[in-house]
């Protein structure tokens, strides 16, 4: 009876080893799977991994005879100077007789950027959080019809009142002129808050940035070590002759007021809009100047709008940043 008991004893233990070596064993697989995972996509020394939103495509062959032409542009200009770079963002018509291939390296500008290779570009707008899913844009023309139509992405560095595209399959030439169908890239940083309507007037308000070559009374300085921070506006809709006649940034932290500066005031690349009619399609800024602020911290609060055809202060929950 001893014996039999000291059996069942053994046996236990031996069991409870075998569980114990199976659980180490797998505790050890699963860590060597989420270190290999970590290793490829997680975190380096604390960093978050960068991951591009567009890579450059492969080459592909194009088709035979493929003609472009050029529908309609809007011509993006960088009103914040921190990106280095404008863009045209061009709706092109592909033609053939067969179904479309096209290697978008056929496409070079007259700054010898060629159009398969821009990813860095686009990379950059959604690291500043720009919405580039909104342009709506392709990196690679692979169809089943010949007939096709896209917007593609189209960078510039130089200031030059024109940019040329060269397909150099056919020698063709697509020409846009900058000076016009402009809109600034800060109408990508649009949030659903930013939309206001009143009767039937609907005009969009951007978040703040930092400009830092201003004008006054026309003469340009450097503005860099100063607090102007800039809201722009856009004019999608305006009936009659409205005008913004007033705005006020509040802090919520505070209640602290700024008032927006004069028409005296505007940066190199926006007018100020305040006390000017608005005009439906045009994009205009409203200026404020905060002093003695240091450090890098967010304050959020609310811009308050006063129309010409209302008496009552519009509220736009923002963010000087």
């Amino acid at each position: 009876m001893s014996n039999n008991r000291k059996m069942r004893a053994d046996r236990i233990i031996i069991l409870f080893l075998i569980l114990a070596i199976l659980v180490l064993g797998l505790g050890f697989g699963v860590y060597k799977i989420l270190d290999s995972l970590l290793g490829k996509h997680g975190n380096n020394n604390g960093k978050d991994p960068v991951v591009p939103v567009v890579v450059d495509p492969e080459p592909v062959k194009t088709s035979e005879g493929v003609k472009v032409e050029l529908n309609d542009y809007d011509v993006y200009i960088d009103d914040t100077e921190s990106l280095g770079f404008n863009f045209v963002i061009a709706e092109l018509h592909f033609t053939a007789d067969e179904p479309i291939s096209f290697d978008l390296g056929n496409l070079q500008t007259s700054e010898h950027i060629y159009l398969n290779n821009v990813s860095k570009y686009i990379n950059s707008l959604a690291e500043k959080s720009y919405r580039v899913s909104d342009l709506d844009i392709v990196n690679s023309i692979v169809t089943n019809g010949n007939d096709y139509t896209c917007k593609i992405f189209v960078p510039y560095t130089t200031d030059s009142s024109s940019l040329r595209l060269l397909n150099t399959e056919d020698k063709s030439m697509i020409e846009f002129d900058l000076t016009k169908n402009n809109k600034y890239v800060t109408t990508m940083k649009f949030d659903t808050d930013s939309e206001i309507v009143v009767g039937e007037t609907n005009i969009r308000v951007s978040k703040s940035y930092i400009s830092t070559m201003m004008t006054h009374n026309g003469d340009e300085y450097d503005a860099s070590g100063l607090n102007y921070y800039t809201f722009n506006i856009y004019v999608e809709k305006v009936e009659g002759d409205i005008k913004i006649v007033d705005a006020i940034f509040v802090r919520n932290s505070s209640d602290e007021q700024l008032h927006c500066l004069n028409n005296e005031y505007a940066s190199v690349k926006v007018a100020n809009c305040l006390n000017k009619t608005l005009v439906q399609g045009e994009n205009g800024a409203l200026f404020f100047e905060e002093s003695g602020r240091s450090g890098t911290t967010d304050f959020d609060g609310f811009l308050m709008l006063m129309l010409s055809n209302s008496s009552d202060w519009i509220k736009v929950p923002t963010t000087l940043e």
